[in-house]
């Protein structure tokens, strides 16, 4: 059980005429359940199938009591709130949609007993959930109502583990609110023998699972499906949406050169957080060529897991499949194993 106060994450809401239908043009995957709390998760792309940014699509505060068009929080990385910008300003009309950058903060609970802690924290608070944040599937969202703040609980996503994150944005556009929210909920968490995690803790909770970050695995020189999400990420069938023709071409007619693989240390792998950091960026090759044949891969990400040992994400050569064994030249790390994801199903 643990509480992670900031992943880094940047809120924008966009309210007017149509806001929902603007997004689910703009969305790689299908919003339709957005109007009914199910929030989903999902890329906005350019037109060459590229990611601008990678969000949660999610309905506001306040939605199931809501009796006009309805209000939208895209939840995106914060090293992406500057591209996500751009892309609302070029495709969304003004008399459709308006967007604005939101002070909401978002407060992580994570483990099986996540549940547990909100029903402490209700019980210690004046919080209110319109709807019992257990009885809530993957990404379904619920309005918590809040003295100073307007506040909605998202179960996690099942790949991200269980647990739930609670955002929160203050009326009044200060913290102090949602700074007695986090340290009420550190509270809760330590009483059931939990922690505090870090940035740190969480990227090697994201590393394990295999899931792609923006800025490290995702970002304008990768195609959508080379993350490997499409499942998660892109629907086929939900109608156009900006970069659809070049993701639906490769689905149905042809193959991505590179995909999002997990690589692992063998034995005796170095595994301090020197190490880490020297192995990303680093060029891999094929353990059967020699130090001068092409590359078939770099490293996108690094961490030394205590469940196993230094472990990364690598876009890899199509033709590496899981099971094969590659090598640096660039860091004194040995061989690598590479491996389907997420490490969490070994």
């Amino acid at each position: 059980m643990a509480c992670l106060p900031d992943r880094g994450r940047s809120v924008v809401a966009l309210s007017g005429a149509a806001p929902l239908r603007v997004v689910n043009g703009l969305a790689s995957n299908d919003t339709g359940e957005v109007e009914n709390g199910r929030g989903t998760y999902s890329y906005l792309l350019d037109r060459r199938g590229r990611v601008v940014v990678d969000l949660r699509v999610l309905p506001a505060p306040e939605f199931e009591a809501s009796p006009g068009p309805l209000a939208v929080w895209l939840d995106a990385p914060a090293s992406g709130r500057e591209a996500l910008t751009r892309h609302l300003e070029k495709y969304v009309p003004p008399i459709l949609a308006m967007h604005r950058p939101t002070s909401a903060g978002v407060v992580s609970l994570l483990g099986p007993l996540a549940a547990d802690a909100l029903g402490r924290w209700t019980a210690d608070s004046k919080a209110v959930f319109l709807k019992d944040p257990g009885e809530l599937e993957s990404l379904e969202a619920t309005t918590v109502r809040l003295e100073g703040a307007a506040g909605l609980a998202v179960r996690r996503e099942d790949i991200e583990g269980p647990g739930f994150d609670l955002y929160v944005e203050p009326k009044d556009g200060g913290g102090a609110e949602a700074a007695a929210i986090r340290k009420q909920l550190e509270s809760v968490v330590a009483s059931l023998d939990g922690t505090v995690a870090t940035g740190a803790d969480w990227e090697i909770l994201r590393v394990e699972r295999g899931l792609p970050a923006f800025g490290a695995e995702l970002g304008p020189d990768r195609l959508a499906p080379e993350a490997g999400q499409d499942a998660r990420a892109i629907s086929l069938t939900k109608g156009c949406f900006t970069g659809q023709e070049v993701v639906a071409r490769i689905h149905y007619r042809g193959h991505v050169n590179w995909h999002l693989r997990g690589i692992r240390g063998g034995a005796g792998t170095p595994g301090d957080t020197g190490d880490r950091c020297d192995l990303v960026g680093c060029e891999l090759h094929a353990i059967a060529g020699p130090p001068a044949r092409k590359p078939v891969g770099v490293v996108t990400s690094a961490v030394v897991s205590p469940r196993f040992g230094l472990i990364g994400l690598a876009y890899l050569r199509r033709e590496i499949e899981p099971g094969d064994t590659v090598r640096s030249f660039q860091a004194p790390h040995g061989e690598f194993e590479v491996t389907a994801l997420p490490f969490t199903n070994r």
